[in-house]
């Protein structure tokens, strides 16, 4: 499935961040396998763009399938992989329940990893009211890594992927690099880079079956610095932050993090 590979992977880093906190009702047993090196220019600008750049960007995303239709918003801030801001709204039509909306906030300040949601209560089966917090440097344990992975060790897997992509170049301008693929078995995509910061800019994809995926950018850009705070994560007055690390580290069977008294920071 060309399209969906690429969908997926414009959430890589939020899905793992998830996937290791108590949101996900089920052990995870991460691991990270070395990278393969590196060799098309897509893979190494696409990666250094990604994770080797400070950045801001809008992703409007929206599919539709014989399940139903859904749509996503991603409202982005990067400078690194332990200092970010995300912003999500995703909309889904349920057979039973008519629309679905979920809003929430991920944010990490470079020592925890925050993230809250108007219906924490209901994502997390009833464990938490409020807004959560887990050490980064445990989360990078779980990972099987001592420090946040940099943009060489993302070449190697972007490269990976896209060896299973028979991507071509073709129709690029000054202003964007069109990539584009088809299949008769999986149908078509076509994805734009931003020429001058190979940001991403769209995806559109079509099954043979007719399923689609349209992914749009705006306001982004490539940042020189981010104002103090953007990476602060700051609960309403009242509301006091839980730190789930050792609640995790027990989960996943390891030796549970010193205790921290005081929730509120």
């Amino acid at each position: 499935m060309i399209w969906l590979k690429m969908k997926n992977t414009s959430f890589l880093i939020t899905a793992a961040l998830l996937c290791a906190s108590p949101l996900v009702a089920q052990e995870v047993e991460a691991t990270v396998e070395p990278p393969v090196p590196a060799s098309s220019e897509l893979a190494q600008k696409a990666a250094k763009a990604l994770v080797g750049s400070k950045w801001k960007s809008k992703f409007d995303i929206a599919t539709t399938s014989e399940m139903g239709d859904s749509s996503m918003s991603f409202d982005i801030r990067l400078q690194d992989l332990t200092h970010f801001a995300i912003g999500a709204k995703i909309s889904s039509e349920d057979p039973f329940e008519g629309e679905i909306v979920q809003e929430f906030t991920l944010m990490c300040d470079g020592e925890f990893l925050y993230a809250n949601s108007d219906n924490m209560a209901e994502m997390t089966g009833g464990m938490m009211n409020g807004p959560i917090k887990v050490e980064v440097a445990v989360l990078l344990q779980m990972l099987g890594q001592e420090e946040a992975p940099s943009s060489d060790f993302f070449e190697g897997m972007v490269d990976e992927m896209l060896g299973e992509i028979p991507l071509k170049e073709e129709g690029s301008t000054d202003k964007l690099r069109r990539y584009t693929a088809a299949s008769d078995e999986d149908g078509t995509m076509t994805a734009c880079f931003y020429a001058d910061s190979f940001l991403l800019a769209s995806i559109e994809g079509a099954r043979s079956e007719g399923d689609t995926f349209t992914l749009t950018a705006s306001d982004s850009a490539i940042v020189e610095e981010f104002e103090e705070g953007t990476f602060t994560f700051v609960p309403a007055e009242g509301v006091v932050v839980t730190d789930i690390t050792a609640m995790l580290q027990m989960q996943m069977g390891g030796p549970p993090a010193p205790a921290d008294e005081d929730l509120e920071f």
